[in-house]
């Protein structure tokens, strides 16, 4: 639906945090996209941003514990991990339809120091591609192995010179 470059402007860094505590995560470079099918409001907002290398490990320490703690916050939630080709990650999902996120789940690519945040919405039933959520879930899942794997194919690649 549509992609948005950050801002040349904007400060290298963006806050994260839960409760009290926040941190500020480095950001060289990044995109924010929305996602819908067709027919339908949107169904995920992507940011993938790329952290300054030498930062990245310690922006990765610094983002991970927020999806844990607000499982912790939150019983109503689950939080997997996942790993797929390069990537590892994470997502927090409601057990149940409702409210306006129905997840957000974080994917990391060490290799290039991005890390990928994304938030699944929840729309009024007529206006979404599911129904239930088991095909919530589906949808979710097949978002998520379909962003890797279209990532992972772009990385293979050779550049031209």
């Amino acid at each position: 639906m549509a992609l948005d470059r950050r801002p040349r402007a904007a400060e290298p860094w963006r806050e994260v945090g839960f409760g009290d505590k926040i941190r500020r995560v480095s950001v060289v470079e990044g995109y924010r996209v929305t996602y819908s099918y067709p027919r339908t409001f949107r169904f995920a907002n992507l940011n993938a941003e790329r952290s300054d290398p030498s930062r990245y490990a310690e922006d990765k320490r610094a983002v991970m514990p927020k999806l844990v703690e607000m499982a912790e916050a939150d019983g109503g939630t689950e939080l997997v991990e996942f790993s797929d080709r390069s990537f590892s990650g994470q997502a927090l999902t409601k057990r149940k339809l409702g409210g306006t996120t129905l997840a957000k789940a974080q994917i990391f690519s060490d290799e290039d120091s991005v890390i990928v945040t994304i938030y699944f919405m929840n729309q009024l039933p007529e206006n979404r591609r599911f129904q239930t959520y088991e095909e919530f879930i589906s949808l979710r899942d097949g978002f998520i192995r379909g962003y890797t794997e279209c990532v992972a194919k772009k990385k293979s690649i050779p550049k031209r010179r």
